[in-house]
């Protein structure tokens, strides 16, 4: 699926090849599919949009890379004619509603107006109905690929069930802290040691650690005792997670000296790493499957479709 969403979108790429400087060059077939051809120039045009989107000038890439570029892209314009062989044989019909739908969905992500639709078609060469005709054979296509294997596949509650037990380690929840800091800046020494005598002592008399938060911290959260709230593993410093790590809940730490001033860290809570509820992971696990059995069926069509196609390759 993620191949012929690909092979898909170059045919809103394929823009008029480029100037050849005033030279007449004449085009030249590079494949043949079926009563369909590609010429150079439209992978000329494909290979160059290619390169655009991963940033590579055309210097910049030695012949043999883009020789196996120019070659996957070729495949992937094949695939594409393919599935528009094979769309137009089933009939598969697109409105204009659709077109309009689809328009407005990429003005929405792309945060274009209509007038910016329009100067972008513009600056590569596309009158806006090439581009509606360009988008009425993209969902042409995609309409097709959802016909023939999206609506056929089902996913049971048993086989989301069977994969949850056979890859649990994949759905493990994060080891998750909930932290109390006291922070003393270390730039006034005078100030520090007189707040470190308080608060070392403070906390040898039973004092509640947020309430000396409250009156010494100049941290984070001071004013609701250093509370930095729930955070999972990876989302701390590694030194203030190494910290909570040697803590028991409700336990402090030693006074934590450290370039920036000292610390003084309390563990609230602890919830060690465990997996995640079925119930949380259903959905992650049918999409999973779903498109596992997708990209399997699409392929075997591909390739099925491939040894009765007539495919030639004139590169």
């Amino acid at each position: 699926m993620r191949r012929l969403i690909a092979a898909v979108l170059f045919s809103a790429a394929l823009l008029a090849p480029p100037s050849q400087g005033g030279a007449e060059v004449v085009d030249r077939i590079v494949a043949v599919i079926n009563d369909s051809i590609i010429t150079h120039s439209e992978l000329r045009a494909a290979t160059a949009v290619a390169m655009d989107k991963l940033g590579v000038e055309g210097g910049a890439i030695d012949p043999e890379e883009a020789s196996e570029m120019e070659g996957g892209i070729l495949d992937g314009l094949i695939e594409q004619r393919l599935v528009k062989q094979a769309a137009d044989k089933a009939g598969i019909e697109v409105s204009e509603r659709e077109i309009d739908n689809a328009v407005e969905d990429i003005k929405k992500q792309n945060r274009l107006t209509q007038e910016e639709l329009l100067l972008a078609l513009a600056e590569n060469g596309l009158t806006q109905k090439e581009y509606r005709e360009q988008l009425k054979e993209q969902i042409r296509q995609v309409k097709f690929v959802n016909r023939e294997f999206r609506s056929r596949i089902s996913i049971q509650p048993e086989d989301i069930e069977d994969y949850y037990r056979r890859n649990m380690d994949e759905f493990q929840a994060p080891t998750v802290f909930r932290l109390n800091v006291i922070f003393l800046p270390g730039d006034r020494k005078d100030v520090l040691d007189r707040r470190l005598r308080l608060i070392t002592g403070g906390l040898e008399s039973g004092e509640d650690f947020r309430d000396l938060a409250s009156q010494y911290s100049e941290g984070p959260a001071a004013s609701a005792g250093g509370d930095l709230g729930y955070l999972k593993s990876g989302e701390i410093e590694p030194w203030l997670e190494d910290v909570a790590l040697k803590l028991k809940p409700g336990e402090v730490s030693p006074a934590i000296e450290r370039p920036e001033g000292v610390y003084f860290v309390r563990l609230s809570e602890y919830l060690p790493q465990a997996p995640r509820p079925l119930a949380e992971v259903r959905g992650e696990i049918h999409e999973r499957l779903f498109k596992k059995i997708m990209d399997e069926r699409y392929s075997f069509w591909l390739n099925e479709t491939k040894k009765f196609a007539h495919v030639e390759i004139r590169m």
